[in-house]
């Protein structure tokens, strides 16, 4: 009996683990082939690629089951986007570090915690950047360094996000040269990195989709070690209706309250059915997540499996695979 026990819930974590991996709670998100790689300025040597690992406890059940339960509670989603700016020339670079530093009024730290007070410790630090390890041009025709925003809503403890972006960055950018800086002029909590490009074993710092999202998931991790509140879940994990009717510079200018002459064009058709057929496998993998929690002989599954069911997340999860149920028989017969 205890035999046949221990083998439904090994199979029970199998099917688990596949489902929350479908959701992308667990899984680590694979990369797109990169081209090939020019030589290194600073070792003449092809440039490598670097990824560092994932944070600790990634996909276990209690982190699963963490991030779950931030879905239920509609957790406060962190963002990390890179900003505008191509850099590819030493004036804005050197621009973008005294926009960290406030022209002056603020303080910029770089990689090692070393603060740099005023316009001409900045500009010196740029100097630095400039002529200590990788050469930087006064122009180029690649970027020289990415800027990097993370944030977090209105209300969050300055002192923690401050604390989870240095520990993201020192993880996320080890082996290259950066400087960040906390800002006060809007309602939510951010703070502005730049990264030199290439760092000083000559891998080039080239990010994707893949890795925006793992750097999403390690901040939202530093945050919650932090005891801030924080998840870096998916959209279409979040069962959250894309914009998609819409191009995007349309959105972003109505948001702004601004006008959008002229009329939006027609939504992309093949972007509409991909959106929907992932939301479609999250519905499915939310239905069998939410069965496999009550059936399992954990007391605090159970809860949170009516938790889920109740939810926003759930409530849409059921009505999307409602829908593709009656709407598949009449598209087999037609």
């Amino acid at each position: 009996m205890a035999t046949e026990s221990l083998k439904f819930a090994r199979a029970w974590d199998d099917d688990f683990r596949g489902w929350t991996e479908s959701l992308q709670l667990g899984r680590k998100v694979k990369k797109p082939a990169r081209s090939a790689r020019k030589p290194s300025t600073w070792t003449g040597s092809p440039v490598g690629a670097r990824e560092p690992e994932d944070y600790p406890g990634k996909g276990s059940k209690a982190d699963v089951r963490a991030r779950l339960r931030a879905i239920v509670r509609q957790g406060r989603q962190v963002m990390v986007k890179i900003t505008p700016g191509k850099n590819q020339t030493m004036r804005s670079v050197r621009k973008h570090l005294n926009y960290i530093g406030q022209d002056g009024q603020g303080v910029v730290y770089d990689q090692d915690g070393h603060a740099h007070r005023g316009e001409d410790e900045v500009n010196d630090l740029a100097w630095k950047w400039q002529h200590v390890g990788p050469t930087m041009p006064e122009e180029a025709n690649t970027r020289l360094a990415f800027n990097i925003m993370f944030s977090m809503p209105e209300g969050t403890d300055e002192r923690a996000l401050f604390a989870a972006v240095q520990a993201t960055a020192a993880i996320e950018f080890a082996g290259h040269q950066w400087a960040m800086g906390q800002h006060f002029d809007r309602p939510h909590v951010h703070c502005h990195i730049s990264v030199k490009a290439e760092g000083m074993d000559g891998v080039r710092l080239n990010p994707r989709k893949a890795d925006l999202q793992r750097w999403r998931e390690r901040f939202a991790h530093e945050l919650r070690k932090r005891g801030v509140e924080a998840e870096a879940t998916r959209r279409a994990s979040r069962m959250h209706q894309q914009r998609m009717n819409k191009p995007w510079a349309v959105t972003r200018l109505e948001t702004r309250g601004l006008s959008t002459n002229p009329a939006p064009a027609q939504a992309d058709r093949k972007r509409v059915h991909r959106w929907r057929d992932t939301e479609m496998q999250a519905a499915s993998s939310y239905e069998r997540i939410i069965d496999a929690l009550q059936r399992s002989s954990d007391v605090a599954d159970r809860v949170l499996a009516r938790e889920l069911a109740e939810s926003l997340v759930g409530r849409q999860a059921r009505t999307t695979v409602r829908h593709d149920n009656r709407i598949r028989p009449d598209l087999d017969r037609s």
